[in-house]
């Protein structure tokens, strides 16, 4: 089995409420959508309104502002992240576990374990919630940050303003007295799973994709002592794997795999870079090339014996 990548995405979501038309910003990706002015209870869950937001765009790399009118009314907004971080320590996480089926990590910092939410509904897709810090009592008179009622971004905290210009989406918002000392938002992200294949396992791989894949998806130190060594010679060919271990990976072959490479290869191309590594006199590297042009030459005039049919068995017993 292999570790599991994922990319993350900032991802804000407004419903409307079908009674008074209120925003309700989405705070938790399980349950249903509910009013906190008028206590309506939408009818479609959060789950609804994410897929009702195409959230399956992300695995296409797709982001943006996104305003729908149908099942509900709906508003959206999705960033890419260069990084996730703890929420209780700050610090940057790097999960390669498979979050769909766990739905936990362990903070590689302070040791907290984190939890996150995946759907049947929705595939290769991970949510997580950043639990931002809530307003003290002794700060109840401070305002705090809300989300723009038209896409669903964050707006900045700024105690001397009651208008803000969304930078995301353009819409200028009013915030209405009854917000101003309301909690500081959670953050939703949706990450974006791929299966990397197992840096101990590339010799198990016979699907050569497969191989190119592991390769470029891990560094050189996830790679056991001669692995890569034993998978050149698996591809004696391949320019492809051998370029992407040299000069991505930044992998020296040793001699020694370079002289049994001398060997096995049948390629002519990599035949003139061996032979460059090697330091091979001009007359051993055209030595070797005539070796190969022969080998070509007889497997392409070598023609295969005709089975003998019916009629000619027949000709030959009859004369």
């Amino acid at each position: 089995m292999g570790d599991f990548k994922y990319k993350w995405y900032k991802f804000n979501l407004n419903v409307a409420c079908a009674r008074c038309g209120n925003t309700i910003p989405m705070q938790h990706t399980t349950g249903w959508p509910e009013c906190d002015d008028c206590g309506e209870k939408s009818k479609h869950t959060w789950v609804d309104a994410i897929n009702f937001c195409d959230v399956k765009d992300l695995i296409k790399g797709e982001t943006g502002n996104k305003k729908l009118l149908g099942l509900m009314s709906a508003n959206s907004n999705t960033e890419a992240v260069a990084t996730l971080n703890c929420y209780d320590c700050k610090q940057s996480i790097h999960p390669t576990e498979d979050l769909i089926t766990t739905k936990k990590h362990t903070c590689e910092h302070c040791e907290k374990e984190l939890h996150f939410e995946s759907f049947n509904e929705i595939n290769n897709i991970v949510f997580y919630t950043y639990v931002n810090k809530k307003i003290s009592d002794a700060n109840k008179a401070a305002l705090v940050a809300v989300r723009c009622a038209a896409c669903g971004a964050p707006l900045e905290t700024d105690p001397s303003k009651t208008n803000y210009h969304c930078k995301f989406c353009g819409v200028e918002n009013i915030l209405p007295p009854s917000l101003r000392h309301r909690r500081v938002l959670d953050d939703i992200y949706a990450g974006v799973q791929k299966q990397i294949p197992s840096a101990k396992k590339i010799n198990e791989l016979n699907n050569t994709q497969y191989i190119i894949n592991c390769l470029k998806e891990n560094k050189l130190e996830a790679f056991e002592a001669g692995a890569l060594d034993t998978l050149m010679q698996r591809f004696p060919e391949n320019l492809q794997i051998y370029h992407i271990i040299v000069n991505d990976l930044k992998y020296v072959f040793p001699a020694e795999t370079y002289e049994k490479l001398w060997e096995l290869t049948k390629s002519a191309t990599f035949l003139n870079i061996i032979s460059a590594k090697l330091n091979k006199s001009d007359s051993e590297h055209n030595s070797r090339v005539k070796e190969l042009d022969g080998n070509k030459k007889t497997k392409e005039t070598k023609v295969p014996k005709k089975e003998e049919g019916f009629f000619d068995k027949l000709k030959k017993l009859f004369g």
